[in-house]
């Protein structure tokens, strides 16, 4: 049985997936993202290594990864990570493929996100999407008549707000900085430095240095007033950069994934009302906003699937 390992690294986290040709899941790994460069590399191999040791070498046809950042994905280096400065400038490609004697594809992790959508997720029935992902930054990914479409897609880098918040790429007022994980643990955190009232406050025993979004979403669910504010923000801001890509795109879909996916709820409706009072009607009345079907995995599973898709086009 031919089968691909996916990897995606994220802000926060790393997963890497054993990927059958029908993209399903069949072992899977997760470890937190390595902050620091000298044990980086090593912390990925040994990933990868409790997944592959198990997997007969013979039946798996390469390694995706899929990374937050600027990536030269012909050379498998990654140009520029704000949210994982230490991967920055690290061959990537040809390290693990020295390590592993396996083909490394190597790719922007919302590309890959995106990919996933389209081979076996929300996406399979669109030729032309787009898709946010929401971790601990913002990723964008396009799919244009069928395929990856070949450009930066740092949607997360949109300027949405002038002279807006500060964000880790070094400009202000980008998206990310409004709508992403960080976004939400700092408008959290701002908000209770300035004596704003919320169980928060109880829950992380008055260091709010410890909360998580996921402690943000549970409070609003619980009905705590300012962390349904900041949710209800986070999808305004939202409906601004996805108004931007529709009136420029014209895409059939908008895919909205990654760990934030949990505050669906809480955000959806916001999110939706914004937009089509902003965007350009004749094309906002054509899109579907979707939440993703794959979730937490659509990163790693979209980064095998890209080597499935280089090994068939190598082929033909």
């Amino acid at each position: 049985m031919k089968s691909a390992i996916g990897v995606d690294i994220g802000g926060t986290n790393t997963k890497v997936v054993h990927v059958s040709a029908e993209g399903n899941i069949l072992s899977s790994t997760a470890i937190p993202t390595p902050s620091e460069t000298s044990t980086f590399s090593d912390e990925i191999k040994k990933a990868l290594f409790t997944v592959l040791k198990d997997i007969p070498k013979d039946g798996v046809i390469g390694i995706g990864v899929g990374i937050a950042g600027l990536i030269d994905s012909k050379k498998g280096i990654v140009i520029g990570s704000p949210n994982i400065p230490a991967i920055t400038g690290l061959p990537v490609k040809a390290l693990l493929e020295k390590e592993f004697s396996l083909p490394v594809l190597v790719e922007n992790d919302a590309n890959a996100y995106a990919y996933g959508e389209k081979w076996v997720g929300a996406g399979k029935n669109f030729d032309n999407f787009v898709t946010l992902t929401l971790g601990t930054g913002l990723g964008g990914g396009i799919i244009y008549k069928g395929e990856p479409f070949e450009c930066a897609v740092e949607i997360g880098h949109m300027v949405i707000e002038p002279r807006g918040r500060f964000c880790k790429c070094g400009s202000s007022g980008c998206l990310e900085s409004y709508a992403s994980g960080r976004a939400v643990i700092d408008r959290t955190v701002a908000a209770l430095e300035k004596g704003s009232q919320s169980i928060l406050k109880e829950w992380c025993g008055g260091n709010f240095y410890k909360i998580v979004p996921e402690l943000v979403y549970k409070a609003a669910f619980e009905g705590d007033t300012l962390s349904r504010e900041v949710f209800r923000e986070m999808g305004q801001y939202l409906a601004i950069g996805i108004s931007n890509i529709v009136n420029i795109f014209s895409p059939e879909a908008i895919i909205l994934g990654g760990g934030l996916i949990g505050a669906w709820d809480l955000f959806i409706e916001d999110l939706k009302e914004e937009f089509y009072r902003m965007a350009f009607k004749p094309l906002s009345a054509k899109v579907e906003i979707l939440k993703s079907s794959l979730r937490e995995d659509g990163g790693s599973i979209g980064a095998a699937g890209l080597v499935f898709r280089k090994i068939a086009k190598n082929a033909s």
